[in-house]
């Protein structure tokens, strides 16, 4: 029984596993300026999008947010969002919906280096009362896509600081 507690370590460790924080940080560094521009067609969903990026820096990166002496900045710019409806009720009411958001970021890393990305989130969601959508339904859409989407967007910068 003790062989496999040792054996457990030992295959994380002999693989080379490395989470993809030490990636991210290789090329982002430890204390980032996220910068969100605000889209003028859609003011309420950006400022769901900023707090979003923020928490994502804080929680998925382990990095601070900070507004001076910054290892790298981070420049989000919201393309396109859109809600389409996926399916109907019985009745012939829309009772699914789909939220898209696409975003451009370009980021300078800490090595100075510009890079851009462009990527998009989805989210879908069902409405219960005959394909009522209120906006607090629409906004939770949106920052749950925006999530998606960012969750992409540190997979490809982990990917760029594995080949660094």
């Amino acid at each position: 029984m003790k062989k496999i507690f040792f054996l457990i370590p030992f295959l994380f460790f002999a693989c080379g596993y490395k989470p993809s924080t030490i990636y991210q940080k290789k090329l982002l560094g430890s204390n980032i300026k996220p910068i969100v521009k605000i889209d003028i067609e859609n003011p309420r969903e950006t400022i769901f999008l900023k707090d979003a990026v923020n928490d994502a820096v804080y929680t998925l990166l382990g990095a601070n947010v900070c507004d001076n002496n910054c290892d790298s900045t981070m420049i989000i710019i919201p393309n396109y969002s859109s809600l389409t409806v996926l399916d109907y009720d019985e009745n012939g009411y829309p009772s699914i919906y789909r939220s898209r958001v696409n975003l451009s970021v370009n980021i300078v890393d800490k090595n100075g280096k510009k890079r851009h990305y462009s990527v998009s989130g989805t989210y879908d969601f069902k409405v219960e009362s005959q394909g009522v959508l209120n906006d607090e339904a629409k906004l939770n859409a949106y920052k749950n896509a925006s999530i998606n989407a960012l969750n992409k967007l540190f997979a490809l910068i982990a990917k760029d600081g594995a080949t660094k």
